[in-house]
């Protein structure tokens, strides 16, 4: 068992489709009812097991430190008010987790491969999980643990989040295909295909547990054909060697990424909620019945 204790986790975007929100705010940060969408990520990676966390955020936006940074005047203030159980979440934000962030080198190229990109010398001979924190999955299970159980239990040297999507959707997002449903080993991966290239329902979505050696295969100065700097260029390396695996997520892939999606997540986290999905559900009700 190769014990995974490192996540990566970007919160660099400059979150344009949410200005002026994002003026001095990350849109990582930007919250799921009353919780930071990044917030999710992160306690999905340390109820997985996982201690150390790297944060990699943009140059001049100080506001993803300080959320995860502490806060004595507020906690003393809810202790003070007898809102020890409110002091105790705030406390739990920052001491659940070892947290380092890391500043995106803005000289490489546009692109998801950037931020991966601008922590290599953060990550020695172990592999670690990487995720987006503007996106989450609603689910019952950990999602993160069971990446790491499948990376163990197949030798793995990459594993890939993913779910069902439609074709529209996937167009988007990425195709996966793998060698059957019973052993998920990758055979193919295509980011955003195109109308001919789609021949699967399996889409990637922002979660993964990668290798040490991934920086040997990633080359800023090898643009995708969009001009883009990703880390999936690497996946050519690991799919021939039979190493790649796509773990299906049982869940709800949600985003912030724009104000639809923003308005989707919060609709379903609301109806999980049992301290006020049901009275969210009568409101829902009566305007779709105005």
């Amino acid at each position: 068992m190769r014990k995974i204790t490192k996540a990566v986790i970007t919160a660099a975007g400059l979150g344009t489709r949410f200005l002026p929100a994002t003026k001095n705010v990350a849109k990582e940060l930007i919250p799921i009812i009353n919780k930071p969408t990044i917030q999710y990520k992160v306690e999905a990676c340390i109820a997985a097991g996982i201690t150390d966390i790297i944060i990699v955020t943009r140059f001049g936006n100080h506001s993803v430190e300080d959320f995860f940074d502490s806060t004595p005047a507020l906690e003393s203030y809810l202790k003070e008010k007898g809102k020890d159980k409110e002091a105790e979440m705030i406390k739990n934000i920052y001491t659940s987790a070892n947290f380092t962030f890391v500043r995106q080198d803005m000289t490489l190229p546009y692109g998801q491969g950037a931020p991966l990109y601008s922590v290599r010398r953060l990550i020695h001979d172990e592999p670690f999980f990487f995720g987006y924190g503007d996106d989450f999955v609603l689910t019952e299970d950990n999602y993160v643990k069971d990446m790491v159980d499948m990376y163990n239990n197949n030798k793995a040297e990459v594993v890939l989040s993913c779910i069902d999507v439609d074709k529209e959707r996937i167009k988007k997002l990425s195709v996966v295909n793998v060698n059957n449903e019973k052993d998920n080993k990758v055979v193919s991966f295509i980011e955003k295909p195109k109308d001919s290239e789609i021949n699967s329902t399996l889409s990637s979505i922002g979660s993964y547990i990668l290798p040490s050696d991934i920086f040997e295969h990633l080359d800023p100065n090898k643009l995708d054909a969009r001009g883009e700097f990703i880390f999936q260029q690497s996946f050519d390396y690991y799919i021939p060697r039979g190493t790649m695996y796509a773990y299906k997520v049982d869940g709800k892939f949600l985003t912030n990424g724009d104000p639809l999606n923003f308005l989707i997540s919060n609709v379903e986290v609301g109806l999980s909620r049992e301290d006020v999905k049901e009275e969210f559900r009568k409101y829902l009700l009566g305007r779709l019945n105005e």
